[in-house]
């Protein structure tokens, strides 16, 4: 049997924990979609280093997390700052911390408000934030995954605005780029065996008991989706068990909202 077959045997078999040992970066894991994420990468014995702009919330996921039995490291940094990236990045490199796994989750949008209305600021921050802060962390921690000869996972958070109309250009766009870089990064990296996926979430809600919260315009459910699924959807980006051979693809969880219009008969 040759060092590719037996390669090919341990991803082929099943692991209770399937991500046991990998090492994940998740920005924006403080709340919300991130925090799913974290979590639910944690229960398939990920080690976990996220980032968080509050400090509050980055205490709060540490203290969660390390109840999983994994390694967690929270860093309280502005991912939209290139200078504070460069420090997350330096302090990455001088403590040999390899990562396997890249979510780049963080991203905002503004009030929603008519193109005309939308100051150049508002643009600037959603594009620093959504796109620059993103490509900028992704093209660093793909060259650590290359000189370490890492068959690494970079997974995207876009959304469903990435094809549909939002009301709010400034995000939609950006989440439309994010979902052409997606398909960029995949053909650039394949030849370092690098997969590079999105994710393209509807409405993800819960409120403070974990029931999703009533959304009429939602078809499956009417509700909004918890963050868990989006963090399971991670998990089977982020595992070779399930998906080495997908790369350039986008996973869209809406339970059917990019379905609906107007013209929808109101049987649904």
């Amino acid at each position: 049997m040759t060092d590719i077959d037996n390669k090919q045997k341990k991803v082929d078999k099943y692991s209770p924990r399937l991500m046991e040992g990998k090492n994940v970066l998740i920005t924006g894991a403080g709340k919300n979609i991130g925090r799913g994420i974290a979590r639910e990468m944690a229960i398939q014995g990920a080690n976990i280093f996220f980032t968080d702009i509050d400090n509050e919330r980055c205490q709060n996921v540490e203290d969660e997390l390390k109840q999983k039995d994994v390694n967690v490291r929270g860093f309280c940094i502005d991912c939209s700052n290139i200078n504070a990236l460069d420090k997350l990045i330096t302090t990455m490199k001088n403590e040999k911390l390899q990562i396997d796994v890249l979510v780049n989750n963080l991203g905002i949008q503004s009030e929603i408000k008519p193109f005309k209305e939308i100051h150049l600021e508002e643009w600037r921050k959603t594009f620093d934030t959504n796109i620059l802060g993103p490509g900028y962390l992704t093209k660093h921690i793909a060259q650590i995954m290359i000189e370490n000869n890492i068959c690494g996972s970079i997974i995207f958070i876009t959304s469903i605005h990435q094809w549909t109309v939002f009301g709010l250009s400034s995000y939609s766009t950006s989440k439309a780029a994010l979902g052409m870089l997606v398909k960029e990064l995949a053909i650039e990296f394949a030849q370092n065996k690098i997969r590079v996926n999105g994710i393209a979430p509807g409405w993800v809600a819960e409120d403070d008991g974990g029931t999703p919260l009533y959304h009429k315009e939602t078809p499956l459910h009417k509700s909004s989706i918890n963050p868990h699924y989006i963090g399971r959807a991670a998990v089977y980006l982020a595992a070779d068990y399930f998906s080495r051979f997908t790369t350039g693809s986008i996973i869209k969880i809406d339970a059917g909202l990019s379905l609906h219009n107007y013209m929808t008969p109101h049987f649904i």
